[in-house]
């Protein structure tokens, strides 16, 4: 499973665009988990979540598309404080 994780985190790495994507077709991910495994896509998606990134697409006998898991929003810092409700900073 290593192997394959670092296999999509390059694949990461060489894309730019705002939305990072690697397709593993099904011949592959059979090495991994057998087309008979139950939960085949739970546990495909918590391999994902488990290395950092997220399970876009999948479907059975095709393939399944992971995605750069997407960064929370930080709160800027020394930014506008909270206001009451007549827009006046409290």
């Amino acid at each position: 499973m290593k192997i394959l994780a670092r296999r999509i985190k390059r694949e990461f790495g060489v894309q730019t665009g705002k939305r990072v994507h690697c397709a593993v077709y099904e011949d592959e991910l059979q090495r991994i988990w057998p087309l008979t495994e139950k939960n085949r896509q739970a546990k495909i998606a918590q391999f994902a979540s488990d290395y950092g990134f997220q399970l876009g697409f999948y479907k059975q006998g095709l393939c399944a598309i992971f995605e750069k898991e997407k960064q929370r929003k930080q709160p800027r810092k020394g930014g506008p404080g909270p206001r009451s409700r007549t827009g006046q900073k409290s």
